[in-house]
This record gives C-alpha cells, sequence and structure tokens, in this order.
C-alpha cells in the first residue's frame, strides 16, 4: 500500500524510481506547471528523491513533470506541450488513498531518454529575386506530431478522418486546368499553396507494408499527380496541363479491399489505433483537405531568430533521442520602422518541415514586396549583357527559336497580356567604362495570327512595322525607413536627364540617387526592363463579354539594342560586349545560375557585328469559348426542361459540347456527375482544343465534340437518375508569370433520365355515366344519360391513384 508523502511547510517529499531501467544514471529533475501553464517550480532528483515546492492539497491542481537533465534544457523555459513532445513523464499522483509518495519512471519512458541536439539551419530570401532578408525575425515551432494529434481527436473527428481519409484515396483530387493560386498569398488563404523548400516529404514517408497494421502502397505513387499529393503544392501550369490529360490513364487508387479491417471498424478505439499507427498517409493529404482538419495542429515556438546579413539563420532544437526527429514550422517578421510585421505566415498543413533532417538548410521565401533585400546588388563582372527570362517563370532558352513551335515555350504556350523581360548588365564597365548608359526595347509583327505569311486584317498591327516599347520604368531605392522610385526611361531630350534621342532608357546606375541601396519593393516594377503590352495591340481583344478572335496574334520579334552617351546605336562587338543567356530554366530558384554565349537566333548580326539581342514570341490573347449543348441521341429529347425518358437500358444519350480556342493554345475538361458524384469515366473526357478527347469523344466537327453514351452507363444503379455536366476550357498562354486564367471560359448543364410513366387506365361510370363527368378522370359529376358519374381511377403501372 502506498505511503502517504512527506509534507512539511507547504513542501511535499516524494521517492523517484527508475527501477524498470536501473542502468539508467541520468540527473533528473521535476518541473511543476500551474493551470495556466506556467512554470511555477522546479526541483533536482537527489538519491532518489524530489521535494516539491506545493502543499498536498495543491498538487490536484498541478501539472508535474520528471525529465532528464542535460544542456539541452539548460537556458530554456519549458512548455508542458514542449516536455509533452520531448517524452517526459507526468505521473499520476493520486490513488484512492490520497497522494502517493513514489513516482515510477516506465521503462518505455526512460528508453526514450536522454535528450539529443538537433542543428536548424536556413535562410530568408525575396521570392523575386532571391536576394537575402537580413534583420528578419523567425520564430522556429514545433508542431504536433500526428499521432499525438489523433490520438487526442473526439470519437465523432476519429470516425470523420477515417472517412475523409478513405474518401480521398477512392477519389484523388485531379488538377483541372482552371486558375491556380500565386505562391505564398498571405496568412492563411485557404486551399493548397507552394511546399516547404526543401520539401520536407521523402518517398521512404510513403512506403507502407502489406499485412497487418499498415496501409498497403501510398495513392497512385508512380503518376504525376503524386507530385501534388505527396508534396501537396501548385505544380507549374504547363506540367498541370500535361497531367490533366493523363489522368484518365492513371493507375486507380488501393482497392478498401486492401485497407486495413481496423479502418472499417465501428469501434472508435480501433480506428483511431488504426490512424495512428499509418499517420504518414495522412500527411499527403492535410494539404488538401478544408481547414476544419488542419487547425486542430498546435504549433509551439522553440525558438525566435534574427537573420544575418546574408538572410541565414540557426538554432539547436531538443527532442528525445529515443523518438523521431522533430517537425518544424517556420514564420518571418520584419520591422517597417513601426515594429515588426508579419509578412510571411504560410498554413502549418501545407508548410511544416515533418521528421526534419537536421541541419538541412531552410529557405524561406518571401513574398510580401515591402521586404527589401540585403546590401547592395553585385554588378556583373567583365562587360556582359545577360537576358535572363520573360517574367519569373519562362527563361529565354525555354522560348523555341526554330521549328514549328517557334516563339511557344518549350512546353507549347503561347505568349499574353503583358511581357516583361529581366535583362543584367555589366553596369559599371557599361556605363563608365564603355560610356553605354542607355538601351530600348522595341518590336516587330512578322506573322498573320496562324502564323502564316499573311496578310493580315487592316485595324490590326501591319506586318513588318518596327515599334518602340515606351512604357515608363522604374527602379525603387531606399533612403531611411522610406522608398523612393527613380524613372529609367523614357528619358526626355531635354532637361534634366536628358537623353540625347527620345524613348532611350537609363541602364541602372551603380549606386541610386540617394542612400546607397536599390531594393525590389515589387518585381513587376523593379526588374522589368520593358513592357510589352500585348493584349493593348491594335486588334487585340477587348472589354468584357463574349470577344472577337485576336487579329494582332501571331509572331513577334523583340529587339534589345544599346546606345551609347551621344545616342548612336552601339556597335556590341566593336565595344567587346558580351552576349549572354541562362542556362537553367526559369524559376532560378536559389542554387548556382550560371550563363552561355546567346545561341545564334537570339543574336541581331550585321555585317559579322553583333548589334543586339532578339527574341521571337508567339502572341496569343484568344478567349477561349465553352459550350454545353443540349442531350440528344435515343433518349427522347427534351432540350427545354433537361428531362428525358428511356425504353432500353441499350438506348444511347448523345453528350457534346464545344471547347474552343481560334488556335488550339488551350485545353477542355468535360465531366458528367450523377447525383452528388462520383464523376461518370465513360462521360467525361479531356484534351487539347481541337484534337480528339479521352473516353472516346470524337471532334465532330471544328472544336465540337460528342459521344453516344449507354443509358446503362450513366444510371449505373440508378433507375431513374439526374445528371450534371461541366466544361473548363482553360488557356495555355502565358504572361512569364502565370497562366492566363483570366481568358478560361466554363459552362454547366444538367439533365435526367427517367423511365417514361405508363398510360392511364381508365374505368366507365356507373349506369347511363358514358361521361365521366366534367371533371374528365377526376371524379366530377357527369350529365351523361341523366346518371352521375363516377371518379375515374388513374394508374401508374401497379400504383392505382
Amino acid at each position: 500500500m502506498a505511503q502517504k508523502p512527506q509534507e512539511s511547510h507547504g513542501r511535499v517529499s516524494l521517492s523517484v524510481s527508475t527501477r524498470e531501467r536501473p542502468d539508467f544514471t541520468e540527473p533528473m529533475a521535476a518541473f511543476v506547471f500551474d493551470q495556466q501553464g506556467n512554470l511555477v517550480h522546479r526541483a533536482e532528483v537527489r538519491d532518489g528523491k524530489v521535494e516539491l515546492a506545493a502543499a498536498a492539497g495543491d498538487l490536484a491542481r498541478l501539472r508535474v513533470f520528471v525529465a532528464p537533465v542535460s544542456d539541452a534544457l539548460a537556458g530554456r523555459t519549458p512548455t508542458p506541450a514542449r516536455l509533452e513532445r520531448l517524452g517526459a513523464y507526468e505521473p499520476v499522483l493520486h490513488g484512492p488513498d490520497g497522494l502517493l509518495d513514489r513516482i515510477t519512471i516506465p521503462g518505455g519512458v526512460i528508453d526514450r531518454w536522454p535528450f539529443c541536439f538537433c542543428w536548424v539551419r536556413g535562410r530568408v530570401v525575396r521570392a523575386g529575386d532571391n536576394r537575402p532578408v537580413c534583420g528578419a525575425r523567425v520564430h522556429v515551432c514545433e508542431v504536433d506530431r500526428i499521432p499525438w494529434w489523433i490520438l487526442r481527436l473526439p470519437d465523432p473527428d476519429v470516425f470523420r478522418l477515417r472517412d475523409d481519409l478513405l474518401e480521398i484515396i477512392r477519389n484523388p483530387p485531379i488538377p483541372r486546368p482552371g486558375p491556380f493560386p500565386d505562391p505564398d498569398p498571405g496568412p492563411f488563404p485557404g486551399g493548397p499553396r507552394p511546399g516547404p523548400d526543401p520539401s520536407p516529404i521523402s518517398p521512404s514517408l510513403f512506403r507502407f507494408a502489406r499485412g497487418a497494421g499498415s496501409l498497403a502502397g501510398s495513392p497512385r505513387p508512380a503518376s504525376p499527380l503524386d507530385r501534388v499529393g505527396l508534396n501537396p503544392q501548385p505544380l507549374p501550369p504547363r506540367t498541370l496541363v500535361s497531367d490533366a490529360r493523363q489522368a484518365a490513364a492513371m493507375p486507380a487508387a488501393p482497392a478498401l479491399a486492401e485497407l486495413p479491417a481496423a479502418l472499417r471498424s465501428t469501434s472508435s478505439v480501433v480506428v483511431r489505433s488504426a490512424l495512428a499507427a499509418n499517420w504518414k498517409l495522412i500527411i499527403p493529404w492535410l494539404c488538401w483537405w478544408p481547414h476544419w482538419w488542419w487547425w486542430r495542429v498546435r504549433c509551439d515556438e522553440v525558438a525566435t531568430l534574427a537573420t544575418d546579413a546574408q538572410g541565414r539563420f540557426e538554432t539547436t532544437v531538443v527532442y528525445a533521442c529515443g523518438g523521431d526527429r522533430p517537425d518544424l514550422y517556420f514564420w518571418v517578421e520584419y520591422d517597417f520602422g513601426t515594429g515588426f510585421e508579419i509578412v510571411h505566415r504560410p498554413p502549418i498543413a501545407c508548410h511544416t518541415h515533418w521528421d526534419y533532417a537536421c541541419g538541412t538548410e531552410v529557405t524561406i521565401r518571401v513574398t510580401d514586396p515591402r521586404v527589401p533585400g540585403c546590401g547592395e546588388e553585385p554588378d556583373l563582372p567583365g562587360c556582359q549583357v545577360v537576358v535572363l527570362s520573360i517574367g519569373r517563370t519562362v527563361a529565354v532558352r525555354e522560348v523555341q527559336g526554330s521549328g514549328a513551335g517557334q516563339g511557344l515555350t518549350t512546353a507549347g504556350e503561347p505568349f499574353g497580356a503583358t511581357l516583361e523581360p529581366r535583362v543584367d548588365f555589366s553596369r559599371t564597365e557599361l556605363i563608365e567604362g564603355k560610356k553605354v548608359p542607355y538601351y530600348r526595347w522595341s518590336y516587330r509583327r512578322l506573322t498573320a495570327p496562324d502564323a502564316g505569311p499573311g496578310p493580315v486584317d487592316p485595324t490590326s498591327v501591319p506586318l513588318g512595322a518596327t515599334s518602340v516599347m515606351f512604357r515608363d520604368v522604374y527602379r525603387h531605392y531606399r533612403v531611411g525607413t522610406s522608398y523612393l522610385s527613380d524613372r529609367m526611361g523614357p528619358m526626355p531630350t531635354s532637361g534634366p536627364g536628358a537623353a540625347p534621342q527620345p524613348n532611350l532608357f537609363r541602364i541602372r546606375p551603380v549606386l541610386p540617387p540617394a542612400g546607397t541601396e536599390w531594393v525590389v519593393l515589387d518585381e513587376r516594377v523593379d526588374l522589368a526592363t520593358a513592357y510589352f503590352e500585348t493584349a493593348s495591340l491594335a486588334g487585340a481583344p477587348a472589354g468584357p463579354g463574349p470577344l472577337p478572335d485576336d487579329l494582332a496574334a501571331g509572331l513577334y520579334e523583340l529587339t534589345l539594342e544599346l546606345f551609347d552617351d551621344t545616342g548612336a546605336l552601339v556597335n556590341w562587338t566593336a565595344k567587346g560586349i558580351d552576349l549572354r543567356i541562362a542556362d537553367q530554366d526559369a524559376p532560378f530558384g536559389t542554387g548556382i545560375l550560371t550563363t552561355s554565349p546567346a545561341p545564334a537566333h537570339n543574336r541581331i548580326v550585321v555585317g559579322g557585328a553583333l548589334m543586339g539581342f532578339r527574341l521571337v514570341v508567339r502572341v496569343d490573347n484568344n478567349r477561349c469559348h465553352a459550350d454545353i449543348a443540349a442531350v440528344g441521341g435515343t433518349v427522347t429529347p427534351d432540350p427545354i426542361c433537361g428531362f428525358h425518358t428511356y425504353g432500353s437500358p441499350s438506348d444511347t444519350a448523345t453528350l457534346s459540347f464545344l471547347a474552343r480556342h481560334p488556335n488550339t493554345f488551350a485545353t477542355y475538361a468535360f465531366s458528367t456527375t450523377r447525383g452528388p458524384g462520383p464523376t461518370i469515366g465513360a462521360a467525361s473526357t479531356s484534351g487539347t482544343a481541337g484534337e480528339a478527347g479521352t473516353a472516346g469523344f470524337a471532334e465532330v466537327a471544328d472544336f465540337t465534340y460528342s459521344k453516344d453514351v449507354t443509358v446503362s452507363a450513366l444510371l449505373g444503379p440508378c433507375a431513374n437518375a439526374a445528371f450534371a455536366e461541366h466544361l473548363d476550357v482553360a488557356a495555355t498562354a502565358t504572361d512569364g508569370y502565370s497562366r492566363l486564367s483570366i481568358y478560361d471560359r466554363s459552362d454547366n448543364a444538367a439533365f435526367a433520365l427517367a423511365v417514361p410513366c405508363p398510360p392511364c387506365e381508365c374505368q366507365d361510370g356507373e349506369a347511363g355515366g358514358a361521361n365521366a363527368g366534367a371533371g374528365g378522370n377526376r371524379g366530377g359529376a357527369g350529365n351523361a344519360g341523366g346518371g352521375r358519374g363516377q371518379g375515374a381511377d388513374r394508374s401508374f403501372g401497379s400504383i392505382r391513384l
């Protein structure tokens, strides 16, 4: 029988035993917390005893933890949540006879001790240009372990989690060719966002052994869609378009029969244990699920750090040596002069580094345009002009220079909206050494909208005419805590900053007009060297509602030229200026970016001399068209009300739709669902506008697709059913930042299939009632033969009304 503990003057003395692991000799301490989680007392365990500064009656309202004492906890204020994650032991101090006098630590707890260090390091950079962010405040948080979280869910949520998991395995989300979110738009925007860098999810997380207690395989492990599931983040649009075409051919998710029987149990204890045992299967889907799951995941801050002049930070995090490595989440603040503000706090579910690999560098990309970079941007060595990209996502090398795809990206995308070429210059050498302070971008139309030789519509951009891009270009710089802008051009031809001729733009000087640092507040302002506004070209469609075809579409040659301080066109060869492009595809990321001499199709050569840079792009601002036609076929047509009847399961319903893009730069996805779902594969399709679709849908006319689908395939187990049709037509054009989803169109329709009503069976009225009365076959009074007509019965099949 337990003895009462010794109590003296508001202090309680307890014995502490490690008899289940007698070899454990590490020093230990007890930590006492109040109901608010505040540490109220800490006491060392000496000679198997600990003395707590609390009365015996107060311990019922306090929490006590016992943990090993090591350098890992030195200088750190522990919290109950932190100690729980570390594997500290929280004893039950009250028994049937009151307060116990002995704490016996289970051997399984001791096996996780002592504590280990995990080196955590990373960098904070700006998403637009990867320049480091110094002076930022980085918060490092440890996220609840998923099994720990599952074991604490209420019973209804356990079943709900199980059902959601099984449903998403049966019907994994398929990326539609629709609008895709920009990365990291702000704290908790709702929906999937890009995952951490580097990805915290390794393939080993999803190798589940077949057999008891494990889920068989991960859903569709080899498909491109798995890259979305295993690292939940939007893929580049061109990859998503490809994935959408392949979706119908992807292997099915594991059959329900392959899942452990425990997950199909009606016992919350059994289901909870199965989910906790297979917790790694849940991680890939947290980002797809609504917020009601991931908001429950708790994050406990373990360190607050400041970034150095290179944007770097580091710390050590403590974890139980016998347990898993910590799951870490990072968020960032920055002080703009009025106190720290949150500039990066993405959803925990999508950005947690699960089972963080200690020592791995974490890259945090801040998209807030107000955050400046550190230090002065380095100048290019030698005398170079490096044409990097169109916007952020299309490197020059990714624009096809010849052949049928000339002017398209390597993924087959045309360009639209406003294009922003990014160029880096050897500023010091060009401006001061070569006396070449100016540049100019121009464009020239080469073809008709279909990329043919022409002619072109007289109201559109004429062939062969050269025009200068003259929209203003600015650069921001910092003075104290303020940010000013300096106009790079077009420069005036008289007055301060005058240029020798009109429409010249300054190469950004080495130093700003004041202060010492140029900054990038908005990448679309501070990194663009010109603006090719293709949507404003003569003949381009404009305005709301249905729009005509783009008469200004076609191939355009973009030209970059340099001018000296007298306004004369520069011979690059004579000046010793090297023209280069990036070796890597965009976006360029955080790795080393190398450059190479520009290929022949990017060079303007006159008489053997290099005179400038050229890039041919395919411009297309056409809007898509989407229209679902009324159902036809052998089912009784009803295009107005959408209700159709059939006589046999072999009858057919003709499903058809229009998915148009004049130059085929669009994809389409058509789906038919019965009731609340699922999607009917035989009645759904996807593909490229102008090409045949999947599942037997044929192009029966220009951009019009049709298929006869049997009634049995539509109805499935139902005799009567209602159906929803949905059509997305998505333009593939890009502006160098994202797919131009504003050019997309969609349509919705519905119809129903039912067995027709049989004809009515009518009875004659009683004596003389040839006429059933004025009420027809309803029981109205009749006049025929002076008799009273009886109300005739109506029959519907075997049911008499």
